[in-house]
């Protein structure tokens, strides 16, 4: 069994109609990361290798845990462990505020980042759209030899692509992209996420938080991800396939 950063090769016995024979192929690899805030293991993630600063730190932000890369006193990584140091008064409100059901999601919101995007003026061509989704089609090469993972990519409305992940999880996907951007001290404010998951409300509920105006999927979205969205005037793209796609709220955002 051979294995790289990604993936593991084995064999394995594949069945096609009445044919049966042994062939080698690619499998997403999935580790463990055990997430610490203040030498206290808050969380565990089901997660890919690689880049797991950004990863866990997008974590956090998107808990409402920190809210800035000023709000994190340190940063250790380990090969499955991340060790952050923050304000003990950040730490213990955060989790004071946390909640568990989809109908408080926008309580916490509220009560995280008290803020809605109806004032951004934030405008993206159709063309832009269809071709953004294209490039990060063309960045998805693990997507491609294992069809194991998710993709997700931050992009600014003029078509530069800014940053790109893949992750066996589609929450990992925003948290990685959210993580870097705030690491980086990248603007959210002024770009969109590209993401081949579902939209449901807890990838909202990160988006939002994220301060990202306007996201674009190739999947399908739900309708309590819909309410999220116009609740706090974010714009919400599914279905985005060629040169077709379905907008739920605030299509004058899409410029012909």
């Amino acid at each position: 069994m051979l294995k790289d950063k990604k993936g593991v090769e084995l064999e394995l016995t594949h069945i096609n109609k009445n044919e049966k024979k042994r062939i080698i192929d690619l499998v997403a690899r999935e580790i463990m990361v055990n997430v610490f805030v203040n030498q206290e293991n808050i969380a565990t993630l089901s997660c890919s290798p690689g880049n797991l600063k950004y990863l866990t730190a997008g974590f956090l932000y998107s808990l409402g845990i920190i809210k800035n890369r000023q709000d994190i006193i340190s940063i250790k990584i380990g090969k499955k462990s991340a060790y952050f140091e923050i304000n003990q008064s950040l730490f213990t409100n955060a989790f004071r505020n946390r909640v568990s059901y989809p109908s408080q999601i926008s309580k916490l919101i509220l009560k995280t980042q008290k803020f809605t995007n109806d004032k951004n003026r934030i405008r993206i061509k159709n063309d832009v759209i269809y071709t953004l989704l294209s490039a990060m089609q063309e960045k998805a090469g693990f997507f491609k030899l294992s069809g194991g993972v998710h993709s997700c990519g931050l992009a600014d409305p003029g078509g530069q692509m800014v940053l790109f992940c893949e992750d066996i999880s589609r929450y990992n996907t925003i948290d990685r992209i959210l993580g870097e951007a705030l690491l980086k001290g990248i603007d959210t404010e002024n770009k969109v996420i590209l993401t081949t998951c579902r939209i449901t409300a807890g990838i909202m509920q990160k988006i939002i938080i994220g301060r990202v105006p306007v996201v674009i999927s190739r999947s399908a979205v739900t309708d309590y991800a819909i309410k999220l969205a116009e609740r706090f005037s974010v714009t919400l793209i599914g279905f985005t396939r060629g040169e077709r796609m379905n907008v739920y709220n605030l299509p004058e955002r899409i410029e012909n």
